[in-house]
């Protein structure tokens, strides 16, 4: 019979992802007469316990491979950090490939005449079920040199590259050696460099082109016009590609593939509702605590915590699926959330509340309850209820009724409608069926703008005798306005904007990532409140600070004196027309001063550059964020690892830096003075108001796009009292401004200048409620 060899490679790292659970698989599903041969690098197998029936072998024993390392050193996907990392341009990133698959091919060729199939396989493909040579074979056509998974588009190149995580080769015949030993020459002698691409995808594929034409016999598995990858072949039966599997997929044994973690937990997801729920404890003072839906504990611990700002002890009770949660049952109760482990959700309730005890002398009891709440949940009277497991309608109205004589009751995922008028299925709509039908008892939906994954918005009902139970305060139940900003003209005209910059601005002064420095920016928005006394009187202190401004404010700033080191312009729109300002853009840039520096977008619109050219203006170019850049098939869906991919057809390069930071150009002068490593800022003129009240007349105005309903124009928020009047964009700033100050991974020092603005207010009530401590107040240095 026709032999079957396997090979790998792994590092540490890999080892302890999924390499572990390819091997631990191969003991378990894969016949003897299959050879698995694993190279390892970087990684001390002693300290593992690894299956016997697999032969490890050190790739650091083969000294070409030592070699190429160090020859190649520099081109690390960064050329030493001279640049955002590309995968493209990483030639170590395949060389443990390349290196263990033609060392073990060249092996098998010395050995043994006739060498049988070599497959290599990726330590991401897991087996899943019983597997034997014959089974495999069956699937490689007789004849066939090479049996691959043929390639689909990557990243939106034109590129067809094959799959590189399955590629089976034919050691009977010559060819296939031939080839392999073309890809080793290619990496020995360094000729990859002369490739656009230098991994071993691109490589490959050039080769194989080159042998195909001379007669070589390649076969593909994977069906032509079909989604690519291992799940679209045969091999599907028996492998899995954990990167295209949903994580909480079994085996034929019911056996979950992927183990979930008994130490680690996913992180915390915090909706604007969860504040409210906290101010609900703090308002009624609960001493014992039950939830349904525990998930990974953080809202246990969020609850706990407002409790215990008016009592020494608290007592939670939480139930949950945890590890016995299913598909089947995520489908049937709408749930989107990632499973977890009992223990590793015990684990860090323990450590909350040995924490509490030990640092602030509260004490926090606990229990955790496994399994479906319609069979194991039995009739409680705790003194506040949260109810936000399951949402189907049958879940909610059994977790209710064995619940409903708590004191306070809160029912979370109360579904309404959002903008588009989409809402979730009847069927997962339990939390409205309930408080619709139910009578005699006080019901507050409470509001809220948290949506819902697919469209809707999900609230909080807070449900209570009133006969017994005090009402909420006011300030409790006031409406948030919430904006959500869109690009102010169509992603074509944005689309188009960038691809005519791209040809106007010097494609060597776009700004890239630098490291962090301990300079300081001072960033000037076209708010009513900069003090410009204060303003000269920082900078005449701080004399090595960069100026930064928006347009609006870089005339205003010349006219007091002040050069700006910078001036960013973030505007897809005509430089003969009117800004949200009221003033014509073109009148912004009427004097310009040489020593200043625009950072000009590239989503600008291009009259605006020819006229600063034209200007003589020291122009930089950087790329703004926006949906408008993402490919089609990824626009509106959830950004992953901070990677997205760009439409080629723009023209901006691979790895170009993206900067975000908010909806307009003020907000983005601290994303690009970040990503220069600014950390930080005085920041003045963010006001997110205006001065004076709108006139009756200024009050009829409305705003919204063709395709909107209108709306009025200026609209009066409040905060802790204070009243504001503001604009849709105005307050969009204002948003993006709580995020910032609320973003403690970006590790900003910010000090806001101005008194009596939204920005000013909302800074103050950041001040008052954040919860870690300035160096000062701790010491007292």
């Amino acid at each position: 019979m026709t032999k079957l060899n396997v090979v790998t490679a792994f590092n540490e790292n890999s080892l302890k992802d999924h390499a572990h659970q390819m091997f631990q698989r191969v003991d378990k599903y894969w016949h003897p007469d299959i050879n698995l041969s694993a190279y390892h690098f970087e990684c001390g197998i002693d300290a593992y316990k690894l299956p016997s029936n697999i032969t490890y072998k050190n790739l650091e024993d083969i000294e070409e491979f030592n070699d190429f390392k160090t020859t190649m050193d520099m081109h690390d996907g960064t050329e030493k950090g001279t640049l955002d990392y590309n995968w493209r341009i990483d030639a170590l990133l395949s060389s443990p490939k390349v290196f263990a698959l033609t060392e073990e091919a060249f092996k098998i060729a010395e050995e043994t005449k006739n060498g049988g199939w070599l497959i290599w396989m990726n330590t991401n493909l897991i087996p899943i079920s019983n597997l034997t040579s014959e089974s495999v074979l069956n699937f490689f056509p007789e004849g066939a040199d090479i049996v691959h998974l043929s390639g689909d588009q990557v990243q939106s190149t034109p590129d067809q590259y094959s799959d590189p995580s399955f590629m089976a080769f034919n050691l009977n015949h010559q060819a296939p050696l031939d080839i392999l030993g073309d890809l080793r020459g290619a990496y020995v002698s360094g000729e990859l460099l002369s490739y656009r691409e230098w991994h071993d995808a691109f490589i490959l594929e050039r080769l194989l082109n080159i042998y195909r034409a001379h007669g070589m016999r390649v076969h593909s598995l994977t069906p032509s016009n079909t989604r690519k990858g291992i799940k679209s072949t045969p091999l599907s039966n028996y492998l899995i590609n954990i990167e295209e599997t949903n994580r909480s997929l079994r085996d034929s044994d019911g056996v979950r593939i992927f183990p979930l973690s008994k130490e680690e937990l996913p992180p915390d997801i915090r909706p604007n509702r969860t504040k409210m729920l906290a101010d609900i404890i703090r308002f009624h003072k609960p001493k014992s605590i039950t939830e349904t839906g525990t998930w990974n504990g953080g809202r246990a611990i969020e609850m706990a915590l407002a409790a215990f700002e008016n009592t020494d002890e608290v007592t939670y009770t939480g139930y949950d699926l945890f590890e016995d949660a299913t598909d089947i049952m995520d489908e049937e109760e709408f749930n989107f959330k990632p499973h977890v482990t009992r223990d590793a959700v015990r684990k860090r309730l323990t450590e909350f509340k040995n924490k509490m005890r030990k640092e602030h002398k509260k004490v926090f009891n606990f229990r955790l309850v496994k399994g479906n709440t319609r069979e194991i949940l039995k009739k409680e009277n705790p003194d506040l209820a949260l109810i936000g497991g399951g949402n189907s309608i049958i879940t909610v109205q059994n977790d209710y009724e064995k619940l409903k004589d708590s004191r306070v009751k809160v029912i979370d995922n109360y579904f309404s409608e959002d903008s588009d008028k989409n809402i979730p299925p009847k069927k997962y709509q339990g939390s409205n069926i309930l408080v619709q039908t139910l009578e005699g008892i006080k019901r507050i939906v409470l509001p809220s703008s948290d949506p819902v994954k697919n469209g809707g918005v999900t609230h909080l009902c807070l449900i209570y005798d009133e006969r017994i139970v005090p009402p909420l305060p006011d300030e409790l139940l006031n409406v948030p306005i919430v904006v959500h900003p869109r690009d102010c003209v169509d992603k074509e005209y944005i689309q188009a904007n960038i691809k005519e910059n791209m040809t106007l601005i010097d494609k060597n002064k776009f700004l890239g990532k630098c490291i962090p420095n301990d300079h300081e920016a001072i960033v000037v928005s076209g708010g009513h409140s900069t003090d410009f006394t204060k303003l000269k009187e920082l900078i005449r202190n701080n004399p090595e600070a960069k100026v930064l401004c928006v347009k609006h404010s870089y005339p205003t700033l010349l006219k007091n004196g002040i050069k700006p080191w910078g001036c960013v312009v973030l505007d897809p729109r005509s430089i003969e027309g009117e800004s949200t300002h009221g003033v014509v853009r073109k009148d912004l840039f009427k004097t310009i001063d040489p020593s200043t520096k625009f950072f000009v977008a590239s989503m600008t619109d291009p009259s605006v550059t020819k006229y600063l050219i034209e200007k003589k203006a020291n122009i930089y170019g950087w790329h703004a964020f926006t949906e408008s850049l993402r490919s089609e098939s990824e626009r509106e869906t959830e950004i992953k690892d901070q990677k997205i991919t760009v439409m080629q057809e723009l023209g901006i390069p691979e790895g170009s830096t993206l900067i975000t930071g908010g909806t307009c150009a003020a907000m983005r002068c601290l994303g690009i003075m970040h990503t220069m490593g600014f950390r930080k800022f005085d920041l003045f003129g963010f006001d997110s108001s205006i001065k004076d009240e709108p006139t009756a007349e200024q009050r009829k105005e409305t705003t919204g796009a063709e395709d909107e309903e209108a709306r009025p124009k200026y609209l009066q928020v409040n905060v802790r009292g204070e009243n504001f009047w503001t604009t849709g964009e105005l307050l969009a700033m204002a948003q993006d401004c709580e995020r910032v100050f609320n973003d403690t991974s970006m590790s900003l020092s910010l000090n806001i200048h101005g008194e009596h603005t939204l920005v000013s207010a909302l800074w103050q009530l950041y001040l008052d409620e954040r919860k870690v401590p300035e160096f000062k107040d701790v010491f007292n240095d």
